[in-house]
């Protein structure tokens, strides 16, 4: 349904050839669930990295996350949802591709109701807070 992007910093600066962002995924699921059930869906995110590209001295990496979401059902049936977003990060300031495709790493994941009406979710937001890192390409003076 949506995907949202943010800069997240800490107190020193970030590494060099390093981005960190926070990834913040809000969907819709076909079946509503109780906000208040000890029984919340069951939600995972995978992530593949896209051919990347060199425009003049920026780099520009698609990145498709895949979210697989399982709703509760009753006490003995679930309902498997997977979606698709797709979004494209950049890193300035280089002269060449990186020897190696950037790795993305996970360092914390938030998961919520969403679109809450009368104590049911229509939906889930995750957060997801990550790490891009490349294999240093040749950066520009």
């Amino acid at each position: 349904m949506a995907v949202y992007l943010s800069p997240v910093g800490a107190s020193a600066a970030p590494a060099a050839n390093e981005l960190r962002l926070l990834a913040v995924f809000k969907e819709k699921v076909c079946r509503a669930y109780c906000v208040d059930s000890t029984v919340q869906p069951q939600t995972t995110v995978t992530y593949k990295v896209g051919t990347t590209r060199l425009v003049e001295t920026t780099l520009f990496i698609p990145i498709t996350a895949t979210i697989t979401v399982v709703t509760p059902n009753g006490c003995c049936n679930a309902n498997t949802q997977i979606f698709t977003e797709t979004f494209v990060v950049a890193f300035q300031a280089y002269s060449g591709l990186p020897t190696v495709g950037p790795t993305i790493t996970n360092i914390g994941r938030d998961i919520q109701p969403s679109c809450v009406k009368c104590g049911c979710a229509h939906g889930v937001t995750v957060n997801d807070s990550l790490v891009i890192t490349l294999t240093a390409p040749a950066a520009t003076e």
